[in-house]
């Protein structure tokens, strides 16, 4: 990964812990990564592998793509979030999101109809 990406990832990782209101230490208890790795990803030191990212991103939470690609839209981040949402819920859980989704976007294009009449 070339040295502005691990710049980025870091930066990203480390406003992700912030949002969260944890410290280094905590993210590394967390997710059973080593503060020392933490640390060096977050100055943009290291090229942390799949598995270490992939276990920050399911602590922080914040999806993978988000993490490692410094153009994410912020549309596609909230999509990004959405399915992080989704996925991180056992399967009954997922069908009550999913159901709930679907009944709040017919509303609002109900709602939105209205507005367009007017």
């Amino acid at each position: 990964m070339p040295i502005d990406d691990l710049a980025a990832l870091g930066q990203k990782m480390r406003e992700a812990r912030k949002e969260k209101g944890l410290t280094q230490q905590e993210l590394a208890d967390l997710s059973h990564v080593s503060i020392k790795q933490i640390a060096k990803i977050e100055k943009g030191k290291i090229n942390p592998s799949y598995l270490i990212l992939k276990a920050l991103a399911k602590v922080l939470p914040i999806s993978l793509d988000t993490l490692i690609n410094p153009d994410v839209s912020p549309e596609d981040e909230g999509i990004n979030q959405m399915k992080m949402f989704y996925s991180s819920y056992p399967l009954e859980m997922r069908k009550t999101l999913l159901r709930l989704t679907q009944e709040t976007t017919r509303e609002l294009t109900e709602l939105s109809k209205n507005f367009e009449t007017k």
